[in-house]
């Protein structure tokens, strides 16, 4: 049986869509102020639209899959494959992170797997995705 967990959304994608509208504004002040085309505006405004297209296709095409054997992890299309036995350790995010990261939310869960392997992940339901794991790998700590 696959139990689909949705990621969990946040402020985060919105903030940074936000941010880089801020900056493509000053950007198209400047274009227009040193003597630029209203076209170069439209080009500008394209590529903000387009990021935000991608944020939004990141938002909604996360999500993570438990079955018998592997935990999914899916975004764009592209999956990442967890051996559920493989798996030793869960735990909260502490700080920043920088390893793999398939989520949309700045907090999330730290998914230890292998021997020095990590993914910072981010359902929605972290204590069902938790139980979900935990049935199938009862050696899991948590």
């Amino acid at each position: 049986m696959v139990t689909r967990f949705e990621s969990k959304k946040d402020w985060t994608f919105p903030i940074i869509w936000g941010f880089v509208l801020v900056i493509y504004s000053i950007i198209g002040c400047l274009i227009l102020y040193s003597g630029g085309r209203i076209s170069d505006l439209f080009v500008l405004g394209a590529v903000w639209l387009a990021l935000g297209l991608l944020l939004y296709l990141l938002i909604k095409t996360t999500y993570y899959t438990v079955n018998d054997v592997y935990l999914t992890c899916h975004i764009l299309g592209f999956r990442k494959n967890i051996s559920i036995e493989n798996i030793t350790k869960i735990e909260q995010q502490k700080g920043l992170y920088a390893g793999l990261k398939i989520n949309t939310a700045w907090k999330g869960l730290v998914v230890s797997y292998g021997k020095w392997d990590e993914i910072l992940i981010s359902p929605a339901d972290e204590a069902g995705f938790i139980a979900a794991l935990k049935a199938k790998n009862p050696s899991l700590k948590v």
